[in-house]
């Protein structure tokens, strides 16, 4: 082992010069030292690496027993599997978010933690993304090490993954926070075990002891080694030097030793290698940090160029840095005025900074430093963001429809779909598999812009439904639009909801697309939400009615204690299938009494769509992801233009159901509606397969049709329908004694035309619970 010899420290002027070369955070230098160390003249030199280095970092290897390993009562045999060092042994709970403190014994001078999740073939990684890492030197405080997150993709491979720290520090207890329903196989913290801190002589400094590993040299050299010593604030308090000798093929042990450090939490080290022409050995400096087991600087990567931003709502920038950091966040517009604010991450690594509300429009920059560091993103604009959730028929994007593709295509697609007014976030096909537990990170990757201008290639894979949404905003008010699409395909309700939340009859089970694609957006303000969902509860979780009612209001009362009680949310009813999907349409129907606030919330009704007149793809009839998406978007835009844009008066609904009264053998329905019930146009609901059936029956399509009645026997038979004002009078000689109605129910009602003045649909009802008193058909 070869020890350097010590040079000595340094008088304070020339601190102060090397302060000015080491704070650089490019991963080459072109200075040339020689006149520093030898008084020659500077000269720049290409950089090649001639050496490499590293401090050892290993993991901490303990015998785990019902002592040093605290779990859940009566668990332990099952959770020592994760540190038992073998990987076929695993361990995991369904049952909800499990901790599990491990006792190291001693502190350890902790620098990261590996963990591999289990390979059982029902074991989902993703089921482990947002499983938190934690560490404490009493047991008592813990502080958020790391957090599971994929970091090339949206979804957890199998195999190892490893999270360093930002920085290290000195810790006893280990905790995992295991979010229910992952599986894992083995977990090991990382140290450095050949880094300590030892008590000086004098009162109140440390020694510190660092060993390093020099190797691959590419030739023989006698080389100086600068160890600079900065604080929290990135002020330099000390520079050591030492000679060292390199040979090729040999690996090099450097005792690193520096007495009398005023030992600081948040303190840094910065170690380069210069050669006697005073060129830099290494391709960049090794650096190390005394900030505990904190993140490294980031912003949170929903911010990006192109971003769109909430306007006259109090903007929120966050991330993370190392302990004791300063960052300082800073938004200017073109003309020059700007807003600055500081904030410090104290102990731990996240910080926060709030920098007021703006107006819609203007075109900002905004930057955050931290140190030497920093993260700049452009040409961002103030307006109204909105949040597209559910499943395929709201992530149906522009490019897989015939009908908006070809829209694209057309002369008046390629003019409007080019428009710097409108932003979009788009997380189609990305960590569609969820996470097991909240995330602040988005399932993409973090060197990728998160947001971009509308223009053909954004679009391509933008929700229909959010596209044209945000044109019609755009359009009408001349506001700037954000679109937030994250709707996945195939996706049950309670995948959208929290693990464990229980709403009435209906308690979720899953919660991973709530954690990975709508709890990363928390922080930020939003103007509303809109949301397709439910097919996937009809064809896979058979939810009953009361079960998706509950799970509907309690969706929209949680997310709106995100963001407000009267935040404007919008939800569709599911429009005609060739699959009976009534009890979903009532149970989402019947959500819109039972939500906390019924201000600013509403459902369209979509049963007057077919889709594709011919039939075949695209059509309602035959396709669960019928064309139309304008006329949804439609919809929904006549609730936002009542309740955010200043038109109360427009009709945001045909009529709505309201009360039952029976008369003899004559059930009278109430409805709220715009002006007098009326019937719509049968060009409105009828394909080509119901124009023939209208013409071969000889049907009247000048009065109600889709009526049923039932007796206390809950047969519904087919009745006829008579319209008075705001009431339908409905009739079957079969029924002498009614005690129920339906409207638009079952697969595919051929002829749904009750409207009102307003032109728009009624939504399909049922006059009591399905599941109740009357029996399904």
């Amino acid at each position: 082992m070869r020890k350097g010899r010590r040079r000595g420290w340094l008088p304070a002027v020339v601190l102060s010069f090397i302060l000015s070369i080491f704070i650089l955070e490019s991963p080459a230098f072109a200075w040339n030292l020689k006149d520093w160390f030898q008084g020659e003249q500077s000269r720049e030199t290409a950089i090649e690496p001639d050496l490499k280095m590293y401090a050892r970092c290993e993991a901490i290897m303990l015998q785990v027993n019902e002592k040093n390993l605290q779990c859940p009562r009566n668990t332990f045999e099952i959770w020592k599997n994760i540190y038992d060092g073998q990987e076929n042994t695993f361990a995991g709970d369904e049952n909800g978010t499990q901790k599990i403190t491990l006792d190291l014994g001693t502190e350890k001078m902790l620098a990261g933690v590996r963990f591999l999740p289990s390979a059982e073939e029902d074991a989902d990684p993703n089921r482990c993304i947002g499983m938190r890492f934690l560490v404490s030197k009493d047991n008592k405080t813990f502080l958020e090490a790391a957090v599971a997150e994929p970091k090339d993709s949206g979804d957890l491979t199998a195999g190892w993954h490893e999270l360093m720290f930002g920085g290290a520090g000195e810790y006893r207890y280990v905790r995992l926070e295991i979010p229910a329903g992952a599986k894992l196989a083995e977990v090991e913290w990382l140290e450095y075990p050949e880094w300590n801190y030892t008590q000086s002589s004098e009162k109140g400094k440390s020694d510190l002891h660092l060993r390093l590993y020099a190797y691959d040299a590419q030739k023989e050299m006698d080389a100086r080694l600068v160890t600079a010593v900065y604080n929290y604030s990135g002020i330099m308090k000390n520079c050591y030097l030492s000679d060292q000798k390199f040979v090729p093929d040999t690996q090099t042990e450097i005792d690193l030793y520096i007495p009398g450090l005023v030992h600081e939490l948040g303190d840094s080290y910065r170690i380069t290698v210069w050669e006697e022409d005073g060129s830099p050995a290494l391709a960049q400096p090794l650096q190390y940090r005394y900030s505990g087991a904190t993140s490294d600087f980031s912003v949170s990567n929903l911010f990006s160029d192109n971003m769109m931003l909430q306007a006259d709502k109090p903007l929120t920038v966050w991330g993370k840095a190392p302990a004791m950091s300063t960052v300082e966040v800073t938004l200017e517009n073109v003309m020059g005025g700007k807003v600055a604010v500081q904030t410090q991450t104290g102990n731990g690594s996240d910080w926060e900074v709030e920098l007021g509300s703006f107006s819609p429009g203007g075109q900002y920059t905004l930057t955050i430093r931290c140190g030497t560091q920093f993260k700049k993103f452009e040409n961002i604009i103030f307006g109204d963001v909105w949040l597209c959730v559910g499943q395929s028929n709201m992530d149906y994007y522009m490019l897989g429809g015939e009908d908006t593709a070809a829209y694209l295509d057309s002369e008046q697609g390629k003019r409007e779909v080019e428009n710097s007014n409108i932003r979009l976030l788009n997380l189609w096909d990305k960590g569609i598999g969820g996470a097991g537990a909240p995330v602040n990170s988005l399932p993409i990757e973090n060197d990728t812009p998160a947001w971009s201008e509308m223009n053909r290639d954004a679009a391509n894979y933008c929700s229909a439904v959010g596209y044209y949404f945000a044109q019609g905003i755009e359009r009408e008010y001349n506001i700037p639009v954000g679109i937030l699409s994250a709707a996945v395909g195939d996706t049950e309700i309670n995948r959208w909801i929290p693990f464990g939340e229980t709403f009435g009859s209906f308690t979720s089970t899953d919660g991973g697309l709530y954690f990975n694609r709508v709890a990363p957006f928390s922080k930020l303000q939003i103007r509303g939400i809109l949301m397709y969902q439910g097919e996937a509860d009809q064809y896979r979780t058979h939810l009953t009615t009361e079960q998706y009612r509950d799970a509907m209001a309690g969706l929209v009362d949680y997310y709106r204690q995100i963001w407000g009680e009267d935040l404007p949310f919008y939800w569709a009813q599911l429009t005609r299938y060739k699959k009976d999907e009534s009890m979903i349409r009532e149970g989402q129907r019947l959500a819109l009494a039972e939500i906390k606030e019924p201000k600013n919330a509403g459902i369209i009704s979509l049963m007057d769509l077919y889709g594709e007149y011919e039939g075949g793809t695209g059509s309602c009839r035959e396709d669960i992801h019928p064309h139309q998406k304008k006329e949804v978007a439609e919809r929904f835009l006549r609730y936002a233009k009542r309740d955010v844009y200043g038109e109360p008066n427009i009709a945001v609904s045909g009529p709505v159901y309201e009360s039952i009264k029976i008369i003899g053998d004559t059930a009278e329905l109430t409805f709220t509606c715009t002006g007098n019930l009326t019937v719509l146009p049968k060009e409105r609901y009828a394909d080509k397969t119901t124009e023939k059936l209208i013409a071969q029956n000889g049907l009247d399509t000048s009065v109600p049709q889709e009526f049923e009645i039932a007796g206390r026997d809950g047969v519904f038979v087919r009745a006829s329908a008579v319209i008075q004002g705001n009431k339908v009078l409905v009739h079957s000689d079969q029924v002498p004694e009614p005690v129920a109605v339906r409207y638009a129910w079952g697969a595919y009602p051929e002829m749904p035309n009750l409207t009102d003045s307003s032109g728009l649909p009624a939504l399909a009802f049922c006059t009591q619970l399905p599941e109740e008193e009357v029996e399904k058909n």
